[in-house]
């Protein structure tokens, strides 16, 4: 459980911060054995709800919070890789734990960490442990780390994880990277496009409405938009953030949720490198697992909450539910067709030989590098997209302007 406190240092200065413990008379002694002074403390929760009823700064905390996990679990593919390296080298778990609390800078994820060892300390696995942290350990890497308690080969287990969990890292900044120029450019347009029609149309209007002569329709349809913007330039962020509030609530509901994954799959341009990316969650995760003795059910189980898309799940839960009548995983995704027809034929050819979880791994790979050249491709298009579309734009505000000036030479001759 996540709990917000306040206390005072030894420097005699308040600070405040998230605490994950079982209770809050745990929280109160974790915060006590860290030489601060309580002077307040309430569960995230219960703070939520507060904040709530405090509308503007509610929607800030929360936001700052849901960022600070964002940043937490950014650390989980580097936790992986460091305990790794100290089990494989001999070194016990509690004490890589210990050693590897020492380096974390994240304060909530080194809280999750602190409980975790503290948690095996009275009693409970490893697995079970983190099952409480599960915003920042997913359900496949609890079911892993399960597997590896049984077999006995946890170091190995992690190992895997930290590669997968790498992987995952640099797929998701491969994709950043490709939407950061794109998103960089837009503002750039929106900011250049929108000074030109709050400073400078205005000016040049005032020059325009002295003449007697009417004016040419772009220039008109330009100085309406530029009078709008300087009398109504506020509606725009509230737009916005009415817009963003609007796709919240709809996306929390099943449908809001369901209809819009139905989109981003059938959108132009990303609708290819998204349901590529879809693929390779499922057939990578799914390989994954049962690489690691999961049993096939309850790998689907699992992987039908990896990929993030409602349609699909729904379409790997009718997959199971034939897998459990005695159909084969070739035969259930055939009939349910959410992946492409030559995956199947592979996992198919996987199924004949023995090695369905060698056979997904390895079609998991050749996505991995499809994704990556779908990435170099879609960036290499949308650049001169956005660039032709910023000078469209910029070039009929310069247009809606030379035109009456053109009209007057025009007279003067």
């Amino acid at each position: 459980m996540l709990f917000y406190y306040k206390a005072i240092n030894n420097n005699g200065n308040e600070v405040s911060d998230y605490i994950d413990a079982v209770s809050e008379l745990a929280a109160k002694q974790k915060i006590k054995k860290s030489g601060l002074y309580l002077t307040f403390i309430q569960t995230e929760e219960i703070k939520k709800t507060t904040n709530e009823k405090s509308s503007l700064k509610g929607i800030i905390d929360r936001e700052l919070l849901r960022i600070r996990k964002i940043l937490a679990k950014k650390q989980v593919p580097l936790f992986s890789r460091q305990l790794s390296t100290l089990l494989k080298a001999g070194m016990p778990l509690m004490a890589a734990l210990n050693a590897i609390i020492e380096q974390i800078d994240d304060k909530i994820f080194k809280n999750v960490i602190i409980d975790i060892k503290e948690k095996i300390e009275e009693g409970l696995s490893f697995s079970n442990a983190m099952e409480q942290h599960n915003e920042l350990f997913s359900e496949m890497y609890i079911n892993m780390i399960k597997v590896g308690e049984n077999l006995g080969s946890l170091d190995d287990i992690i190992s895997r994880l930290a590669e997968m969990e790498e992987k995952r890292e640099i797929l998701k900044n491969k994709i950043r990277a490709a939407l950061w120029y794109p998103i960089f450019m837009i503002m750039l347009s929106a900011t250049i496009v929108g000074y030109l029609m709050i400073e400078i149309i205005p000016k040049i209007s005032e020059i325009f409405s002295s003449g007697s002569k009417e004016l040419p329709l772009p220039t008109k349809i330009v100085m309406g938009i530029s009078n709008f913007l300087v009398d109504f330039w506020i509606l725009i962020p509230l737009i916005l953030i009415g817009l963003y509030y609007f796709y919240r609530r709809y996306s929390a509901t099943t449908q809001g949720r369901k209809k819009l994954d139905e989109i981003v799959m059938k959108l132009p341009l990303i609708k290819n490198l998204y349901n590529k990316n879809i693929v390779y969650r499922f057939t990578y995760n799914l390989g994954m697992l049962l690489s690691n003795r999961v049993d096939l059910l309850k790998s689907l189980e699992v992987v039908k909450k990896i990929v993030n898309n409602v349609v699909i799940e729904e379409k790997i839960e009718g997959t199971i539910k034939i897998i459990k009548e005695g159909g084969s995983i070739s035969q259930a995704l055939r009939k349910h067709d959410f992946m492409p027809k030559l995956v199947i034929g592979m996992i198919s050819a996987g199924e004949v030989s023995d090695k369905v979880d060698e056979m997904l791994l390895n079609i998991g790979n050749v996505y991995e590098n499809e994704i990556d050249m779908v990435i170099k491709s879609l960036t290499s298009i949308i650049e001169p997209l956005i660039i032709i579309i910023m000078g469209v734009m910029i070039g009929t505000i310069v247009i809606s302007v030379m035109l009456p000036i053109m009209e007057m030479n025009l007279m003067v001759q």
